[in-house]
């Protein structure tokens, strides 16, 4: 699905790849940080649920 919207992106903005790549860099990385994080740390994906349930 990104690789469309991209595509979509840049034949709207008439702009090239290259451009657009520049300014998807720094969400592009904190993407696959939270990515690396969760396979790190699996139960931070619980943390939300056990708030939660304690209430």
């Amino acid at each position: 699905p990104v690789g469309t919207v991209l595509n979509v992106a840049c034949g709207v903005g008439k702009i090239g790849m290259e451009d657009i790549m520049k300014g998807i860099w720094p969400f592009l990385l904190a993407e696959v940080l939270v990515l690396i994080l969760l396979i790190l740390f699996p139960s931070i994906v619980t943390v939300p649920l056990h708030w939660l349930t304690n209430n």
